[in-house]
């Protein structure tokens, strides 16, 4: 039975790998398009990434608008010659889907240099599989095909395609497939460089033996290793500070750890260490060897070769360059797999034993499979969660149909990805409408992440502008230039009111005096993983005037705490709790933020300016536990257990 297993694994050890990748591919293409289609992307990254791809297709190379309204080239950012071709794709789907696609597509296909690997190093069509599927359920890249769309995601496949063919000493094919990865972003040439250099000896398949005579040298690898310098250099050093406003890249300012070594040699490494040894980077570093059952620890010459970005990775102060769950990890995760299939041949090396390297490999795999469980974005994973897309996804069309294709309009951060296929599309909020300006779509329902007052007085001053309600439902806006209705339709504050049908997660009916009810209240948290309410309100018979809800997070004082400030809520602005009408319940929704560790829930309702300035508090009646002051009630407590939130009990 066994003999047979054996041999349909060999004769269709191929095939599988291919069916995985198809698998990985169509479940992902599905997954990123249904977050799209739920308001999971933004003007920062996707609809930026996906004006620039479409206005090089139509002539205008590279360009986007950017937040003050100015159209520039993407090469003030990011030197990434692969969108010169990534945008042919719209001529397959002239849609934003299409990018998707690609992404996941273009990724998926990592796995096949990865099979080719594995099965020559370690003789194994079996073993092979496995590396495959490990690369193909490996979280952070899993992630960073997530993470909305960015060029860095196509760097695994070239990378990993030049690694293969170096090994096989196939030096045009290598050659091809690192210049494609040094195409993808500036610093993958720290990368090709790396791997430009290890191949430009002739190094052993196992270990590391450095041979500098002449005879021994691989021109082709060491000239691609120039290049990559030459080409660093100049993206960095030219291309970059030449189309930036600012004279260098903006991303300079995440690394002030390097900076403060630079300026003071005798420091440097304290400053580098003390800057690398901290929990959440150890945790990252712990996640990368788990997804690979830290198999690649028996290979540090490998994780050598691919440390570049993961180096860059550690040094930066910004959390999302080592949080595994952004596009940072998708050139760093290839490596650890490759490291991976070196640790499994040096298992055997060591042993010379074929059963000890076999039961290391499946060992390793089961550690994966389990690290997956926990980390993993598919359904068997911890972090597998699909977007229910909503009536109110799906009304969206309606307002994009009546703004012209090819003419400049103005909305906000969830709806621009929604408008990108045009040549300027400026971002609401951000600065004046400009004058060649004449639509404008809002999603109120989607602005709870942006100052109230500034929002509000951005559609006031668009109104008197000249613009008007061309149409309006459950929160959508589409303001045009010219039309004179400027009333909201009561059809407009549908995406407020909810049902007694809905249950709160939590519920905790507290009667505010005889005027509002607090019904109960969700836990919410975003992709970012900040913390977010969504309380469930009803108006009550003596209801007299416009109350203020303050939801906060209290101190141990009953103090709002510092450092996890709410601001304003938006419903006000729109649907004051005086227009409330009988019977219907209200779901109001603060702004996500983080709130650390473990947060106390509080909230009160008032009448004034100010929580602090208040002409008075409401007194609520309630088995909760009430402030010493009466003010306010005590509704719950969250501690947060690995990435979610959860209530106290």
């Amino acid at each position: 039975m066994l003999r047979v297993e054996s041999l349909i694994i060999k004769r269709y050890g191929l095939v599988i790998v291919i069916a995985l990748m198809f698998a990985y591919s169509v479940y992902f293409s599905a997954l990123s398009i249904q977050r799209h289609n739920t308001f999971r992307t933004h003007a920062s990254d996707m609809g930026q990434m996906d004006q620039a791809l479409w206005n090089t297709l139509h002539g205008n190379w590279l360009e986007d608008t950017r937040p003050d309204g100015r159209q520039l080239p993407r090469l003030t950012d990011h030197v990434e010659p692969i969108f010169f071709i990534v945008p042919l794709v719209f001529l397959i789907h002239d849609g934003i889907e299409s990018l998707f696609v690609l992404q996941s597509v273009v990724m998926a296909l990592g796995a096949l240099p990865i099979y080719w690997i594995a099965r020559r190093r370690l003789q194994s069509e079996g073993m092979a599989i496995f590396f495959a599927a490990m690369y193909l359920m490996f979280p952070a890249l899993q992630a960073a095909n997530l993470a909305e769309f960015h060029a860095v995601t196509f760097a695994p496949a070239p990378l990993m395609f030049a690694y293969h063919y170096g090994q096989a000493r196939a030096w045009k094919r290598f050659a091809l497939f690192a210049l494609i990865a040094l195409a993808v972003k500036e610093d993958m040439a720290l990368l090709v460089l790396a791997m430009a250099i290890y191949f430009s000896f002739k190094f052993p398949v196992q270990g590391f033996k450095l041979n500098l005579k002449r005879e021994t040298l691989n021109w082709i690898p060491l000239s691609i290793a120039v290049i990559s310098i030459v080409w660093f250099l100049v993206t960095l050093y030219v291309i970059v500070p030449h189309f930036s406003p600012r004279g260098e890249s903006v991303y300079v300012g995440r690394y002030t750890c390097l900076h403060e070594s630079l300026r003071n040699p005798l420091t440097a490494i304290p400053s580098i260490v003390g800057c690398v040894i901290i929990p959440a980077k150890i945790t990252y570093i712990l996640g990368l060897l788990a997804s690979v059952g830290f198999l690649a620890l028996l290979d540090p010459i490998t994780l050598l070769v691919g440390s570049p970005s993961l180096i860059l990775n550690l040094l930066s102060s910004y959390e999302a360059q080592y949080s595994g769950t952004y596009h940072y990890s998708a050139p760093v995760a290839p490596y650890f797999v490759l490291a991976a299939i070196g640790g499994a041949a040096a298992l055997k090396f060591k042993v010379s034993s074929y059963k000890f390297q076999v039961v290391g490999v499946l060992t390793a795999f089961l550690i994966a499979c389990g690290y997956h469980w926990v980390a993993g974005y598919t359904p068997i994973g911890g972090e597998y969660f699909w977007p229910e897309q909503t009536a109110h996804h799906q009304l969206l069309d309606r307002f994009v149909k009546q703004i012209p294709p090819d003419v400049p309009a103005m909305t906000t951060s969830s709806l621009f990805p929604h408008l990108s296929h045009r040549r300027m599309l400026y971002r609401f909020g951000q600065l004046p409408v400009p004058s060649n300006v004449d639509y404008i779509l809002l999603d109120v329902s989607q602005a709870t992440t942006q100052n109230p007052v500034d929002y509000v007085r951005h559609y006031r001053d668009a109104l008197q502008q000249g613009f008007g309600i061309q149409d309006a439902l459950d929160g959508y806006i589409l303001l045009r230039r010219g039309v004179a209705r400027q009333d909201l339709p009561d059809e407009f504050y549908n995406f407020l009111r909810t049902c007694h049908c809905i249950l709160p997660q939590v519920p905790v009916p507290i009667n505010f005096g005889d005027k509002l009810r607090l019904l109960g209240y969700d836990i919410k948290q975003d992709d970012w993983q900040r913390v977010y309410l969504r309380m469930y309100w009803e108006r009550l018979p003596g209801l007299d005037n416009n109350f203020a809800i303050y939801p906060f997070f209290p101190d141990d004082d009953g103090n709002p705490r510092a450092d996890a400030q709410l601001p304003d809520l938006m419903f006000p602005f729109w649907y004051p709790t005086l227009r409330w009408q009988k019977d219907e319940v209200i779901a109001v929704e603060t702004t996500p933020i983080d709130v650390g560790a473990r947060a106390k829930i509080g909230v009160g309702v008032f009448f004034g300016a100010t929580w602090d300035t208040a002409e008075f508090y409401l007194t609520p009646h309630t088995e909760a536990p009430i402030s010493a002051d009466g003010r306010w009630v005590l509704i719950g407590e969250i501690v947060k257990q690995g990435k979610r939130y959860e209530i106290v009990k």
